[in-house]
């Protein structure tokens, strides 16, 4: 049974003066869009539609004063001004009409507000209690699953639900009606056993026997609801669990690197202070040999000095000789020495003699090249200079390589170290010993009502004995064991049908979310905790939960999970999506258009143009009826108007 908003109808709401939008409802194609920039109207629109429904627990009295339309035509002296939203849905071929007015009256600068109740006519009658066939029809507490954007797509992704999502999430599962129902079968239970207790005729024994009786029950429904809450600690100790083994898994994979870098700073280390002791050595070297860079040079003057010494001493020694020859008288060869003989000796004895450097600058010279010569000698101490140099710039390329690998691994590593690594492990074992604490503590719980509930077996038949000895007792007795048994059922049917419809929320969520991820080969589907926080479960058996998935993820995820519960309703309601693809990403984009006209439901798109570019709108195109576009009536009025576009 599909339910289908057939008209929607607009007076002084607003930015929408007067306004009428009719839906073309076809029987295959359900999806409606209506475009508008954002100010233009859009969420002021379905805004519209909650109001008419849900009246002032959308919008209050006070803040309803806004929402008449002041227009051009308007005047503020006017006596009275009316507001109204009407609504007209279908299905099965019945008509249901909602409407809902509110008046303002204005008197100078106050005004007053009066609200008359919604309007609820169905087939044309007018229904007496509009409350309650608006809550049959669609239910205030699930109105998040029909009319929805992207901030109420983002809550259901929370780590942990808000009592107020968990009351809608149950109200859709029909839990609360089945919680009556118990409720209802205590009290029933409640007044019987009362009744019996005050029977005449009934025998001290008996009343004995009820009081242990009594006491019996209320420790075994102590024990119960303390295996219950163990039962449901149980289940977020296993998630608890699960959330700390995927973290350890995660950090686990970057161990290594954790490892790689520590290693790599140690060797950073060691390469460090072999470079800091091989600059000492230059340092040192620096500090002793003297001129060390111009050793090539130094090597030159010595030499130089040494050539001029040689030949200093070769002049010396050569005047010498000649000046020999003239002392003798005769030649070496034994003949006299003539005058132009005489003469030549004399001339080279002049040029020697004026070639020769005087004794001080010649020990000086001598001087400077013996402690030319040290200094060489020094500097062969310290032949590896240069090969010292080389080592250098080899431990800093290495050091420097190092860095930069450590800096890669650092960047893939953001925010963990081996305290936080510690820190998990920790965590891990501590949720893994408190899930086997909790596993204990179930066992001793079921072991203690097991016994308990024989003992309560046998002082039931004990009492049933009693009871006989009277009529009216008798009687009592036979319908508190009635009421008990109701009881039971109830509390069987009412676990028997969370339970189901845990399953069945589950499946159609995996469902809806296997269609819409990126990622569909590496999910097997998704989970949901007995407190309806969402997870995934991959293939591999990990539970994610929505905190390490990306926005997209996200998105994607609480989509599933609010079309899901949409469409397992009793009654498949209408989806209104006001912007609602604002965070995904193109491919997620593009996976939840294809989704939409798989949904029995009838699906009212609120967008701009940025929200449907033309190639996913073509993809909407095939199963899409109705188009619209929302205008301003003038750039300088608050006022729109929603037309029909004829060709797309």
């Amino acid at each position: 049974m599909t339910l289908r908003l057939k008209q929607i109808r607009l007076t002084n709401w607003k930015c929408y003066p007067s306004q009428n939008i009719t839906f073309n409802l076809h029987p295959d194609r359900k999806i409606h869009i209506i475009f508008g920039n954002n100010g233009h109207g859009k969420t002021s629109l379905m805004t519209a539609i909650l109001w008419c429904l849900y009246g002032v627990d959308i919008v209050s009295k006070e803040t309803l004063k806004t929402y008449f339309y002041r227009g051009e035509e308007d005047s503020s002296s006017a006596e009275e001004k009316e507001m109204r939203v009407e609504l007209n849905f279908t299905r099965n071929e019945k008509n249901y009409f909602i409407s809902r007015t509110a008046k303002l009256k204005v008197n100078g600068s106050t005004s007053s507000l009066s609200l008359e109740e919604a309007l609820f006519y169905e087939d044309g009658t007018i229904r007496s209690n509009s409350r309650e066939y608006i809550e049959a029809l669609l239910p205030k507490s699930i109105r998040d699953f029909f009319c929805f954007d992207g901030l109420k797509i983002e809550q259901y992704t929370q780590i942990t639900q808000t009592k107020e999502a968990k009351e809608a999430i149950e109200k859709v599962l029909g839990i609360p009606e089945l919680r009556n129902l118990r409720d209802d079968t205590e009290k029933a239970l409640q007044e019987l056993e009362n009744r019996f207790n005050k029977a005449e005729g009934t025998s001290q024994a008996l009343k004995d026997k009820r009081k242990q009786l009594r006491e019996l029950e209320g420790d075994i429904e102590l024990k119960k609801g303390q295996l219950k809450n163990a039962k449901d600690e149980e289940k977020n100790a296993i998630v608890i669990y699960q959330v700390a083994q995927e973290k350890a898994a995660q950090i686990e994979s970057l161990r290594e690197k954790l490892e790689e870098i520590n290693n790599l700073d140690k060797k950073r280390i060691g390469l460090q202070t072999e470079l800091n002791n091989l600059q000492k050595s230059i340092d040192s070297w620096l500090k002793t040999a003297s001129i060390p860079l111009l050793i090539n040079f130094v090597q030159e003057m010595a030499d130089d000095l040494q050539v001029t010494s040689l030949k200093s001493n070769y002049k010396t020694n050569s005047t010498a000789i000649f000046k020999a020859i003239l002392d003798d008288e005769s030649c070496l060869c034994g003949r006299c020495l003539d005058k132009s003989s005489r003469d030549f000796i004399l001339q080279q004895i002049a040029e020697l003699e004026s070639l020769e450097v005087d004794n001080t600058t010649r020990i000086e010279k001598d001087q400077i090249r013996i402690y030319l010569q040290g200094i060489i000698r020094d500097n062969a101490k310290f032949s590896n200079y240069s090969q010292l140099l080389l080592q250098r710039d080899l431990l800093e390329e290495e050091i420097e390589e190092i860095n930069q690998d450590m800096r890669q691994l650092k960047q893939e590593t953001t925010g963990i170290n081996q305290d936080s690594v510690r820190d998990i492990w920790r965590k891990v074992d501590e949720s893994e010993q408190k899930v086997k604490e909790i596993e204990e503590k179930i066992e001793r719980l079921q072991k203690d009502i097991e016994i308990k509930e024989k003992q309560l077996e046998h002082l039931r038949k004990e009492v049933e004995i009693l009871a006989s000895e009277n009529q009216t007792t008798l009687m009592l007795s036979n319908q508190v064991k009635m009421a008990r048994g109701l009881k039971n059922a109830t509390n069987e049917l009412i676990e028997w049908h969370i339970d189901n419809s845990q399953k069945m929320i589950n499946q159609v969520t995996s469902d809806r979310y296997l269609q819409v991820t990126n990622k569909p080969e590496e999910y097997k589907g998704v989970e949901i905790t007995p407190e309806y926080t969402l997870g995934i479960r991959t293939i591999t058996g990990k539970l994610l939960n929505p905190d390490v998935l990306s926005a997209g993820e996200k998105e994607a995820l609480a989509f599933a999970f609010i079309t899901g519960l949409n469409q397992i309703t009793d009654n498949c309601v209408p989806l209104i999506m006001d912007t609602p693809f604002g965070h995904l990403d193109k491919e997620h984009q593009k996976n939840i258009i294809n989704s939409l006209p798989n949904l029995n439901s009838q699906v009212i798109i609120l967008a701009t143009d940025r929200d449907l570019p033309d190639p996913l709108l073509n993809l909407l195109l095939p199963y899409t009826t109705d188009m619209f576009k929302i205008h301003r009536l003038a750039a300088d009025e608050d006022a729109s108007v929603i037309e029909v576009m004829e060709n797309y």
